[in-house]
């Protein structure tokens, strides 16, 4: 299916989503604002495609509200595996979103014997987007003390094939600490290449046109003053300087 396809079953799919949700609440579960934070993803990467970087922006925030909301009310754990969602977040360019968002955690709970901070103490999966999450809101303590953890206790947590992979993600964020240009450019190129894009980037009509996270990282190190250079089409270079909008709405009702 190419994009188009996509984004016409998306449209219909995000009509017949925010249908139930305002006449079928007590139908609602966490997955139905889910496949609608999917629909905003497809418009936001449309929009690049068509160097409509506002429009992209404004659906890049639409998922972070999303977001947000998910986690709020349903204590969702996206965090654990998030690299995506984290990067539209820093995309979005919402200065006061995106603080909202480093501070963002799920509690214990029914689905959550431990709290986000709690796992990521013992360096466990979250560990990922919580240093993010950390260069976010320029917490260098914060990120100081996860490089500690993911060094001893994540890599070692970690199967070796996979470690081997999320390695490249530790590199980026040491060089990052460090404002290592040189070493953030090579990590990036290293994300883009063809098989790694391929591992971290499973979705085969989107992965055509970004590379994540290394499109999220690429963003980070613009907001830490570190204007990097990806020789790729999956960064897209117009997305990268730090340029607010002058107006970010709240899209659904549910939301405001």
């Amino acid at each position: 299916m190419a994009i188009k396809g996509l984004i016409n079953q998306n449209l219909d799919g995000k009509k017949r989503l925010t249908e139930r949700i305002v006449n079928r609440p007590e139908s609602i579960t966490s997955n139905v604002f889910l496949n609608l934070w999917f629909c905003e993803e497809s418009f936001a990467i449309n929009y690049i495609t068509e160097t409509d970087i506002i429009n992209a922006k404004k659906s890049f925030n639409n998922c972070t509200q999303i977001d947000l909301y998910r986690v709020v009310k349903y204590n969702e754990r996206f965090f654990d595996y998030g690299l995506h969602h984290i990067s539209y977040a820093i995309l979005s360019d919402n200065e006061p979103l995106i603080q909202r968002y480093a501070k963002l955690r799920y509690q214990r709970g029914a689905n959550a014997e431990l709290s986000m901070d709690e796992m990521v103490a013992i360096g466990e999966s979250p560990i990922w987007c919580n240093t993010v999450q950390f260069f976010m809101s320029n917490d260098n303590e914060g990120v100081e003390r996860n490089l500690n953890i993911i060094e001893n206790k994540t890599s070692k947590l970690l199967d070796k094939k996979v470690w081997n992979l999320m390695q490249d993600d530790y590199e980026f964020y040491k060089a990052l600490h460090s404002c290592d240009k040189g070493k953030i450019e090579e990590v990036l190129e290293k994300l883009v290449s063809s098989k790694i894009h391929k591992k971290r980037n499973d979705n085969p009509i989107l992965n055509q046109y970004v590379s994540l996270p290394a499109l999220g990282y690429a963003k980070l190190a613009w907001r830490k003053g570190i204007e990097v250079e990806v020789n790729s089409p999956l960064v897209p270079k117009e997305l990268l300087p730090i340029q607010p909008l002058d107006n970010y709405e709240i899209p659904y009702e549910f939301l405001k």
